[in-house]
């Protein structure tokens, strides 16, 4: 049970600050991966936090699982994290060690992941619209694979060449978006795989209320599997309700509600071919909103284990 909580958490701890994950559009790799990766900039910078510490505790035992550090203007510099792999939780840890270097404007310029035995180096290039346009990876200064970017108008990506300079061969990615620039179709044309002769297509559908708020989200993937996401909020635009269909017996539910203390309960109901599964989480924030507690229950209210966070500030 404990890492059946531990994959749902996964998300909800992209960030050590409040960040209730709900209805999200699709991204390509590149935005998810650089341009996106401080979008929490500002609440860090208000708080004017130096470093976060995230401590998972369980049956009186601590374990440190990340550490993230930021500058003065609340962009990430370093992150090391620890992920149990397992099923049940035995500890096998998948250790991850990157830097982040910026340039005068703060965009990033550098990657550097320390977490293998050779550092892997990843260099990026912008357009004078900072729109990243090119990416390179390095192994022992050895340049191993390259990345192009191109967009349109309204500098949204529409295309990525990927090129694998060890095996001489790439993989073209194109994007359509609707016309509230959020990604609906996703093609891949993958010249590094013999077995994949025509390309493949992901497509995502979006449903928003007046808001612009995402109601609905139907993911069709290039296996033709589909999952379909229905969404609700609060009068105060507060995730208040999640609903997942999987398949014809298989769905996941989750409801969100708040309490005065500044903390957000969520329970999760997952159901699959007619047997149900409850979990339970309560995640408390300070006053400016920076996450302190995720305490995770079982379905007799009894706190299983729970995820603390620390921090410094400038």
């Amino acid at each position: 049970m404990k890492r059946k909580y531990h994959i749902l958490r996964i998300f909800l701890a992209l960030f050590c600050v409040k960040f209730v994950v709900f209805a999200q559009a699709e991204y390509p790799r590149v935005i998810k991966d650089f341009v996106r990766i401080n979008d929490n900039v500002k609440i860090v910078k208000d708080a004017k936090i130096k470093s976060s510490i995230e401590i998972f505790q369980n049956n009186g035992k601590e374990d440190t699982l990340r550490v993230t550090a930021y500058d003065s203007d609340g962009y990430i510099l370093s992150e090391f994290s620890r992920n149990d792999t397992t099923f049940d939780g035995r500890g096998e840890f998948v250790i991850r060690k990157v830097n982040y270097i910026y340039n005068k404007n703060k965009l990033l310029t550098e990657l550097i992941d320390s977490s293998g035995a050779v550092p892997v180096r990843t260099y990026l290039k912008y357009d004078e619209l900072y729109n990243l346009t090119d990416e390179e990876v390095f192994i022992q200064n050895k340049r191993v694979r390259s990345y192009s970017y191109d967009y349109d108008d309204l500098s949204r990506l529409i295309e990525s060449v990927q090129k694998d300079i060890i095996n001489d061969c790439k993989i073209t990615e194109t994007y359509i978006y609707d016309s509230y620039n959020n990604l609906v179709k996703q093609k891949i044309q993958n010249k590094c795989d013999p077995l994949e002769k025509k390309a493949a297509e992901n497509s995502y559908n979006y449903k928003y209320d007046d808001q612009y708020r995402i109601l609905e989200k139907r993911t069709i993937v290039a296996n033709g599997s589909s999952k379909t996401e229905t969404f609700t909020y609060t009068a105060e635009g507060k995730p208040e309700s999640s609903y997942l269909i999987l398949g014809p017996d298989s769905f996941v539910s989750k409801k969100y509600s708040y309490d005065k203390e500044n903390s957000v309960r969520i329970i999760r109901i997952e159901s699959l071919e007619g047997k149900s599964k409850t979990s339970d989480v309560v995640i408390k924030y300070d006053k400016s909103g920076n996450r302190l507690l995720e305490e995770y229950y079982d379905a007799n209210n009894k706190m299983i284990y729970n995820y603390r966070f620390i921090y410094s500030y400038y």
